[in-house]
C-alpha cells in the first residue's frame, strides 16, 4: 500500500487576503475522484494541541490559546475571561491569557459537530483526545512543528493551536496579522484516495479583544476544518457582504431581470446567510460566529456530495449540465449557481464548471448540483467568482450573464438573458441542461486573450507581437488563432516585448535585448521568420540606462514604420558631457529622440528645434522647445507608415510634438495637441486631442487634425455631454434632475469632453481613443469618417456584441491599415487581458432589415445613403 503526503497549499482564511481552497480540494489523479475520508471505518479521531503556559490571576498555571503579550498597550480597557481589568495605555507587564485551551478545544468540539450533524452525510469527528497523547509534544510551537508537519502522525485530524503566531511567521513564512488558519489533508493512501491525515493550524494571535468566548473566531475554525475534509472555497452568498459596495453592486440573480436582488456590502444580506466556505470571514464582528454554522444549503450539500448518506441522492433532486461558449466549446471555471426562488438566501447551491477534473483532462464545462429540495423552483445562471482560491481556475463571464431556458441558444436576439425556465425536480430525479453563452457569430467578433498583453498589432492586422502575464514574449496568429512563445532553446526571453514595435507585414520588429548579457537592454530589430537579432546603434555604448518597467535599457523603442526601415525612440547622454556613462552612473543621463535605420543600424538624433540645457532644479538636463518652453524631457514615440513624419511626447501631459522631414513643430504650442497623436500613413495628416488648461480647469477641444503640407486644421469633434458621457461635479451629475444641464451648457464651461487619440487607420477614416475623465480611463472612444464619434459601449452595443458588456474595453488600439481589425485593452485589471476585435464584417439597419456589410468603407456609406449603423434588435442598446 502507497502512502504520499498531499500537497499542501495554504488554506489563509483572512478578512482582506483570499484563500487557496465549489468542489473538492484535491483530485486523486489514478481515480479522479475526490481524495475522501473512509467514513466506514467509524468516528475520524481529533487530536488537540496544548499551549504556553501562563499564570492566572490566582497564580495557577493555565494553558493558553491567545495571549497578550507583555509590553502591549491597548487603547482600551481590557476585561479578561477571569474578570482581570487591564487598563488602556498601560503597556502590560507580564504575558496574560486571554483564551485559554480549555476554551479553544470548546471552539473545536462545537466546529467538529457542526460538520458531523449534517443529516446527508456520513461524516462523523470527534475529539478524541490530545496531541500530547499520541506524540508526547505538549506544545505544538515553532521549535518542533517539523514533528507534526511533514511526518506520519496517525490516523486522525490533528488541531494544532498556534499561541503566538510564531509557526505561521517561521515555518509557513506568512505574517501572523495576516492569516487566520491554515487546513488540509495531508496523508493519503494513494491505491485508494483515503485521506488518512489531515492538519490544521489555529492562530492564537489574530483574536479580537472582544472576543472574549471565541465565539468571533468560530467561523474560521468551522471553515478550516472544512478544508481539512478536502472542501474547497464556494461562493454563493458570502460576496454579498465581503465583496460588493455602493459603486460595485452584487446580484443574486441576474442584473437588470425582474426579481434579481442587488447589494452593497456589509448588513446588506442577512449575516446567516454568509456560506461557511466562502473565502473572507470578519473576525471581529457578528459574522465571524454566524459563518460558523453549517446552515447554508451551499455547505450542506458540498459536505454531502463527498461523505453522501445512502438516501441522499433519492431524497434530493439533481441538475447535471455542460457551459459551452457560443462556438460549442466546453468552457471551465465558471461559477453555477441554483437558487430557490422562494428561498434564495438559504436553499443556493453552486459549483464551478470543470470542478471535477480541475483543468487536467482539457476543455470541460461539465457541473453536477446535487441537493436540490424537490419541488423548489430554482432558476439557474452564472456568477463569476469574485475573489479567493480554487482549484479550478475560476474564469469570467465572457458575454452576458443569463439565465438557462428551456429554449437556450447562443444568439443574443432569441436568447434573452432574462428568459428563465424553473428547474423543479422530485427526489432522485435528475435534470439535465445544456447553456450556452450568448454571442453572434457573423459581425464583430470579441475575443479575449486573457493573461496576454499585446504591445503592437502589425498594420497587416494578421499578428500581435505581446508578452504573457509571466513575461515571456509571443506572436499570435490572429488567422490561426495561435499564440508562439518567443524562447531560447535554454528555456529564457531573449527579448523584451513589452516595448516592441512591428513592421506591416509582421516581418520585422524593433525590440529590447540584452544581446551581451550585461543587465542592460539595447534597442535591435528583430526579424521574426530566422530569429536573427541585428543590434540599434547605441552613442553611449551601452553604458547610459534607464531602469522602467520593462528592464534596465539603454534605448527607449516606441515604433517602426511599415517597411521595417526605419525606428523611433530615445537613446541616451551622460549628464557630464561626452558620450559615454562613467560605471555606476548609467541613470545619471537624459533621453534623446533618436531615428535608427534599419538596414545599417546607425542612430540620428532628431534634435531640431531641441535644446538640453541644465535643469532649473536638481540635476540632469531639461528640454527648451523651439526656444520658447521648456519639458522635463522628450520623446520619439510614432512614425508614419512611410517614415516620413515622427511625432513624440513631452514630459507636460504629454504635450504633442511633430517632426516633418526632421524638422519641429510644437503642435502643443500651436494647437493644444496633448497626450498622444496619430499619423496618417503619408505622414501628412497628424490626429490629436486638444485641450486647455488641466485638472478639473481642462477644457476640451475636441479630436483636430492638421495637416502638415498645408498647414491646415480640421476639428472633429468628439463626444457629447449628457448624450455620450455624464458630468459630474464632486458627486453630483448635471445631467441629471435637479440640474437637467445640456450638453451645449456644459460644453460652454468645459468644452468637449476630453479624448485621447490611441490608433488609426492609414487614411484617419477611422481614428479609436480613450476617453478621459479627471485624468483617468472611463471608457472607449471610436471616430468613423461619415458617421462621428461614438463610445465603445454604443459602437459594441449597437453591433449586438454582448461579449463586451461584462468585458468592455476602455482603449481600442492597434487598428489595421484599413481600419476593419482592432486590439483593444482594459486599463485597470490585476491580470493583463487583451481584446482582439474583428471587425471586417459589422451591420446596418435598412427598413427593418439587418445588412452584414464590409466594414468601415461599406458600411459607412450605407448610412450615409440613409441606414441606422447597428443590427436591428440593437438599435437601441
Amino acid at each position: 500500500m502507497k502512502f504520499s503526503k498531499i500537497t499542501a497549499a495554504l488554506a489563509l482564511a483572512t478578512l482582506s487576503a483570499s484563500s487557496l481552497a465549489g468542489g473538492p480540494l484535491y483530485i486523486h489523479d489514478k481515480t479522479m475522484a475526490p481524495y475522501k475520508w473512509d467514513t466506514s471505518k467509524g468516528t475520524i479521531p481529533v487530536w488537540t494541541d496544548g499551549g504556553q503556559v501562563i499564570k492566572d490571576k490566582d497564580g495557577n498555571d493555565v494553558q493558553a490559546f491567545t495571549i497578550l503579550e507583555q509590553g502591549t498597550t491597548f487603547n482600551v480597557d481590557i476585561t479578561l475571561p477571569d474578570g482581570t481589568v487591564l487598563p488602556k495605555y498601560v503597556p502590560l507587564d507580564r504575558d496574560y491569557t486571554f483564551l485559554t485551551i480549555e476554551q479553544a478545544n470548546a471552539v473545536t468540539a462545537d466546529a467538529v459537530a457542526q460538520w458531523s450533524n449534517v443529516e446527508t452525510s456520513t461524516l462523523d469527528m470527534a475529539l478524541a483526545g490530545t496531541i500530547e497523547s499520541q506524540t508526547g509534544i505538549s506544545d505544538v510551537n515553532a521549535s518542533n512543528v517539523d514533528q507534526i508537519y511533514g511526518a506520519e502522525n496517525g490516523y486522525g485530524f490533528w488541531v494544532n493551536y498556534d499561541t503566538d503566531g510564531a509557526i505561521l511567521e517561521n515555518y509557513f513564512g506568512v505574517p501572523r496579522s495576516s492569516v487566520l488558519g491554515i487546513a488540509f489533508p495531508e496523508w493519503a493512501d494513494e491505491e485508494t484516495g483515503e485521506i488518512l491525515e489531515a492538519t490544521a493550524l489555529m492562530n492564537g494571535w489574530y483574536v479580537d479583544i472582544n472576543d472574549t468566548e471565541g465565539k468571533m473566531i468560530q467561523g474560521v475554525f468551522t471553515h478550516e476544518f472544512g478544508h481539512a475534509m478536502n472542501m474547497s472555497h464556494s461562493q454563493a452568498n458570502g460576496h454579498f457582504t465581503y465583496i460588493a459596495n455602493p459603486n460595485y453592486l452584487m446580484y443574486d440573480g441576474v442584473a437588470g431581470c425582474a426579481g434579481t436582488n442587488s447589494y452593497t456590502g456589509r448588513n446588506s444580506a442577512p449575516v446567516d446567510s454568509i456560506e461557511t466556505m466562502f473565502p473572507f470571514i470578519n473576525v471581529r464582528g457578528i459574522e465571524g460566529e454566524a459563518q460558523g454554522t453549517v446552515n447554508v444549503r451551499d455547505d450542506i450539500v458540498n459536505i454531502s456530495d463527498l461523505y453522501p448518506t445512502a438516501d441522499y441522492k433519492t431524497k434530493y433532486g439533481t441538475i447535471k449540465g455542460k457551459l459551452y461558449t457560443k462556438e460549442g466549446v466546453e468552457y471551465a471555471g465558471m461559477n453555477m449557481v441554483a437558487r430557490n426562488l422562494d428561498n434564495p438566501l438559504q436553499d443556493v447551491i453552486t459549483q464551478q464548471s470543470g470542478n471535477m477534473t480541475q483543468g487536467r483532462i482539457g476543455p470541460d464545462g461539465s457541473f453536477t448540483i446535487n441537493g436540490l429540495t424537490p419541488g423548489g423552483r430554482y432558476a439557474l445562471y452564472m456568477d463569476p467568482i469574485r475573489a479567493g482560491g480554487y482549484p479550478t481556475t475560476p474564469t469570467d463571464i465572457i458575454s452576458e450573464n443569463e439565465y438557462w431556458n428551456e429554449d437556450e441558444g447562443t444568439s443574443p436576439a432569441l436568447d434573452n438573458a432574462c428568459k428563465m425556465t424553473e428547474i423543479i425536480v422530485a427526489g432522485g430525479e435528475t435534470k439535465e441542461v445544456e447553456m450556452y453563452f450568448n454571442g453572434y457569430q457573423d459581425g464583430i467578433q470579441y475575443t479575449p486573450l486573457v493573461a496576454a498583453w499585446v504591445s503592437d498589432h502589425a498594420k497587416n492586422g494578421k499578428k500581435a507581437l505581446g508578452t504573457t502575464q509571466g513575461g515571456t514574449p509571443f506572436i499570435y496568429n490572429s488567422t490561426q488563432n495561435t499564440f508562439e512563445t518567443l524562447e531560447t532553446p535554454q528555456g529564457f526571453a531573449p527579448l523584451k516585448a513589452t516595448s516592441a514595435a512591428m513592421s506591416k507585414t509582421a516581418t520585422k520588429a524593433a525590440v529590447i535585448a540584452d544581446l551581451d548579457g550585461n543587465g542592460i537592454g539595447q534597442g535591435a530589430v528583430w526579424d521574426i521568420s530566422s530569429g536573427h537579432l541585428s543590434v540599434l546603434e547605441d552613442p553611449s555604448n551601452n553604458t547610459c540606462a534607464l531602469a522602467s518597467q520593462s528592464g534596465v535599457s539603454s534605448h527607449s523603442i516606441w515604433d517602426m514604420d511599415d517597411a521595417g526601415k526605419t525606428v523611433v525612440g530615445n537613446s541616451r547622454r551622460p549628464n557630464t558631457g561626452g558620450v559615454e556613462c562613467a560605471p555606476d552612473k548609467a541613470s545619471s543621463s537624459y533621453g534623446v529622440p533618436t531615428v535608427w535605420d534599419v538596414k545599417t543600424g546607425k542612430a540620428t538624433p532628431l534634435t531640431d528645434g531641441l535644446e538640453f540645457i541644465p535643469r532649473s532644479w536638481g540635476d540632469g538636463y531639461e528640454v527648451r522647445i523651439n526656444g520658447e518652453r521648456t519639458e522635463a524631457w522628450v520623446r520619439a514615440d510614432k512614425i508614419s507608415g512611410n517614415g516620413k513624419t515622427v511625432t513624440g511626447s513631452g514630459n507636460n501631459n504629454n504635450s504633442q510634438l511633430a517632426w516633418v522631414d526632421g524638422k519641429l513643430r510644437d503642435l502643443y504650442k500651436d494647437f493644444g495637441a496633448l497626450n498622444s497623436s496619430v499619423i496618417s500613413y503619408d505622414g501628412e495628416r497628424i490626429a490629436f486631442g486638444a485641450q486647455r488648461g488641466f485638472g478639473r480647469r481642462a477644457f476640451g477641444e475636441g479630436v483636430k487634425v492638421w495637416n502638415a503640407k498645408t498647414d491646415e486644421v480640421t476639428n472633429l469633434g468628439g463626444l457629447r455631454w449628457c448624450e455620450d458621457v455624464p458630468y459630474y461635479q464632486f458627486i453630483y451629475n448635471l445631467c441629471a434632475a435637479p440640474y437637467n444641464m445640456s450638453h451645449e451648457e456644459i460644453a460652454e464651461i468645459a468644452g468637449l469632453p476630453l479624448n485621447m487619440v490611441l490608433d488609426a487607420n492609414d487614411d484617419l477614416s477611422v481614428i479609436t481613443g480613450r476617453l478621459l475623465i479627471n485624468g483617468m480611463p472611463a471608457g472607449s472612444t471610436i471616430y468613423m469618417e461619415g458617421i462621428g464619434w461614438m463610445t465603445g459601449q454604443e459602437f459594441f452595443g449597437k453591433q449586438g456584441v454582448v461579449e463586451a458588456k461584462n468585458f468592455m474595453t476602455n482603449g481600442i488600439f492597434g487598428v489595421s491599415a484599413n481600419g476593419s481589425e482592432m486590439m483593444a485593452g482594459i486599463v485597470g485589471l490585476p491580470t493583463p487581458v487583451t481584446i482582439e476585435v474583428d471587425a471586417n464584417k459589422a451591420f446596418v439597419c435598412k427598413h427593418g432589415i439587418n445588412q452584414e456589410l464590409s466594414f468601415p468603407k461599406q458600411v459607412v456609406e450605407a448610412v450615409k445613403g440613409g441606414a441606422e449603423f447597428g443590427r436591428c434588435e440593437h438599435i437601441d442598446d
